[in-house]
């Protein structure tokens, strides 16, 4: 008998992982890329509040990061449960709960790595890396990897485990633009760690965790399976036309800030792949490789808070932008957090309740992209 429950569980799952998350309704309007691609979106949960961050588990079920410090999972089966709540966490303007990654071990063992904002003193601000088991109620085994200076404002904190499985993490310069050119500061950089805490022989510099500099807010990045390319976008000034960016992160770059922006070269820095006309406020950014979308395999997709869209990117094989294409302009909000589910749609979520957007009745809302029916 219990071999047989053990097997209907497992079948459970598998047929969870395929078909995905179940929907909560799939919106009726139908649209069309500019090559003919006709798809549609679903709404998967709201009730949310500014998630930050996506990962799915090996079960099947998807944890979200949200900003005051809730970290909810959304079951296999469609509920929506508060893991656990973060009290550590100093929530204010763009300072909070932020980035993810999991890390499964074995069968019985799931870590997490988090980046969140905490108090520092009376009135100060730090970012905040750790690990921890997740548990079944939560969080077990806390423990602080890095932490360096926060603000209200220019982040990063983003996570993501690499084809080379280090842990790599942005920073944003915390409104102090010179810092992003220091080499003993670790604002304004991509970081690279061993999944352990400690600093990777292989980094540029063996005895620091900066992997790239010049980096004024650094948001959102994925690699490219087939290459690993690391691509990542940055948010640049508020309102500043041609400051957000899209860029290829190689190890021991430096990517400007301060010094140049707006797609200006200098000596020695790195120009962007992308860098747009109007403020578009990129946060996250998938590499598209699955295959229940066709026609968008290898393309990224890069949600916008200011510009409201999910922008589809088509490379060329040597992995630069050729076509770009705003999708769901303004029909959502404001979009930050996004990821690839193991059923091979695109997830991504609306970010209007964090001060800057058009609150709805319902939260902020977990959205699907789907081919059209």
């Amino acid at each position: 008998m219990k071999n047989r429950v053990a097997l209907a569980a497992a079948l459970l799952v598998v047929a969870q992982l395929c078909h995905g998350l179940p929907a909560l309704q799939r919106l009726p309007k139908i649209y069309t890329t500019d090559d003919g691609i006709r798809f549609q979106v679903e709404l998967v949960a709201s009730g949310l509040l500014v998630p930050s961050d996506l990962a799915f588990t090996p079960a099947g079920g998807l944890i979200i990061t949200e900003r005051p410090g809730r970290l909810s999972l959304l079951t296999p089966t469609g509920e929506l449960d508060e893991l656990d709540q973060l009290y550590q966490v100093h929530a204010r303007d763009e300072a909070g709960l932020m980035g993810m990654a999991l890390n499964s071990v074995s069968r019985d063992q799931l870590f997490i790595y988090l980046c969140y904002s905490a108090r520092k003193g009376m009135f100060g601000i730090e970012n905040r890396l750790v690990k921890a088991m997740l548990g079944r109620f939560g969080l077990l085994q806390e423990e602080v990897l890095l932490s360096w200076p926060g603000h209200r404002f220019n982040n990063g904190c983003q996570l993501a485990i690499g084809p080379d499985q280090k842990l790599y993490i942005s920073t944003g310069d915390a409104t102090e633009g010179e810092v992003a050119q220091q080499h003993d500061s670790l604002l304004g950089k991509m970081l690279r760690l061993n999944l352990n805490g400690s600093i990777p022989a292989d980094n540029p510099r063996p005895d620091s965790p900066i992997y790239s500099m010049g980096h004024q807010n650094l948001q959102g990045f994925d690699w490219q399976p087939s290459t690993d390319r690391l691509y990542a976008v940055e948010r640049g000034r508020s309102g500043d036309d041609d400051s957000d960016e899209l860029n290829l992160i190689e190890g021991g770059a430096n990517y400007g800030w301060p010094l140049a922006s707006h797609g200006q070269l200098q000596p020695g820095m790195v120009v962007p792949l992308l860098f747009w006309p109007k403020p578009m406020g990129p946060a996250g950014v998938v590499v598209y490789q699955g295959g229940q979308l066709p026609g968008m395999s290898t393309n990224l997709f890069i949600t916008g808070l200011t510009g409201e869209t999910l922008l589809r990117v088509v490379l060329d094989v040597r992995g630069q932008p050729v076509a770009q294409e705003e999708l769901l302009k303004g029909e959502f909000g404001r979009l930050r957090a996004i990821t690839q589910g193991p059923d091979g749609y695109l997830y991504f979520a609306t970010s209007n309740l964090d001060g800057e957007g058009e609150p709805g009745v319902d939260g902020d809302l977990l959205l699907r992209l789907v081919p059209a029916e």
